[in-house]
């Protein structure tokens, strides 16, 4: 029976991975092409509820008055009021001629005040943004659809560079993935594009309608300027409730572009959590690889040094893992944890060894009866 090893840290072992991890630089690149991500249709419910409260809106907009001056002929002119007259005081150039018998003034040329209804107002603005927003998102999505294929291809690089005392210590590492096709969840995922594309024409509807409207002609031909967030709490937006829910739905369009956005980011940098675990086995493979001696029982030697100091650096990892994805664990859930794991491994341990035993008894039997058959 082999000699049980005294279980302690080996501090070579100890400082060859301080070392290691502190002069660590490492870089992380991932990639997914998963159009499977266009399965979720969530957004597609957003519009299909804001679109009969955008309609209420559309149709029936607020107006405001604006009073608009201009210098025209006499003869043209529609309405004049106090600031006609004043403004021909300043301009006694506009007078053709002036009878002082009957102090008649016969102006060329007067200022013409009218009151003109416009949809020129904030709240209209913002809608006209929103509805605009809207038809490019929606058709964004109508050329994902078109190009739609389910795959799940993914790509995984790193790049890590460290020291020891004695080596310098590189690693490349590359992961791919491919999706496996499958007929059902094609045809599945067919029938429900199918529908989509349906639900996405009705939308297109609304659009379409609302494009044809006098509030959106008269401010497309305005050239008016798109507003960005956020939204102004004006009385209306903040009381009427169609209003409520067209912002609504531009808050949720703004948050799922940056969601969009974090998904490329993703693309060039992978986050802090996965890339710490990569730096974690770019360790296990350095001492996989300073394991590798020509005596075994100096490789024995060095497996169980390192696997100890892999052992705390683990435990720190994971515990450091789960407080920062939210999750608190105890001492004893720790404990508990790791005491589990030990006497399932110790069982199996035994299992082996009886199995081993039996197997060597039978073939023992087995000779001793031959042996007494044949004498």
């Amino acid at each position: 029976m082999a000699k049980a090893l005294k279980l302690e840290t080996d501090e070579a072992a100890k400082n060859k991975c301080k070392i290691f991890l502190k002069k660590l630089e490492s870089d992380m690149h991932f990639k997914s092409d998963f159009s499977g991500d266009l399965v979720a249709f969530d957004w597609v419910l957003e519009l299909e509820k804001a679109c009969p409260f955008i309609d209420i809106i559309v149709r029936n907009p607020k107006i405001t008055l604006i009073q608009e001056e201009n210098t025209v002929l006499v003869e043209k002119s529609k309405r004049i009021n106090v600031s006609s007259i004043k403004d021909l005081a300043k301009h006694t150039e506009y007078i053709n001629r002036f009878d002082k018998k009957n102090n008649d003034v016969q102006p060329s040329k007067i200022l013409d005040v009218r009151n003109e209804e416009t949809f020129n107002i904030y709240e209209n603005r913002f809608l006209y943004t929103l509805i605009n927003d809207m038809t490019k998102f929606v058709m964004r999505k109508e050329k994902e659809l078109k190009n739609f294929e389910l795959s799940d291809d993914k790509l995984l690089e790193y790049v890590g560079n460290s020291f020891t005392d004695t080596e310098k210590v590189r690693i490349e590492l590359k992961v791919t993935s491919a999706s496996i096709p499958s007929d059902n969840l094609d045809k599945k995922l067919k029938e429900e594009i199918r529908a989509i594309k349906n639900r996405i024409k009705r939308i297109k509807e609304y659009i379409a309608s609302w494009d044809k409207s006098p509030m959106m002609k008269d401010l497309s031909k305005a050239h008016i300027p798109l507003i960005k967030p956020p939204v102004k709490k004006t009385n209306i937006i903040l009381k009427n409730p169609n209003f409520r829910i067209a912002v609504a739905l531009w808050e949720y369009l703004n948050k799922f572009e940056e969601e969009e956005d974090s998904k490329e980011n993703l693309n060039n940098n992978g986050s802090e959590i996965l890339q710490r675990f990569l730096d974690h086995s770019f360790l296990v493979d350095f001492f996989v690889l300073d394991s590798m001696v020509n005596y075994k029982r100096e490789q024995k030697k060095r497996m169980a040094s390192y696997a100890i100091v892999l052992l705390t650096q683990e435990i720190h990892r994971i515990i450091d893992l789960l407080l920062s994805c939210g999750i608190n664990i105890s001492e004893e859930d720790l404990l508990r944890m790791i005491a589990n794991e030990l006497k399932e491994e110790n069982n199996n341990r035994l299992v082996g060894a009886d199995d081993v035993r039996k197997k060597f008894k039978n073939v023992i039997d087995e000779y001793l009866e031959r042996a007494e058959n044949n004498l």
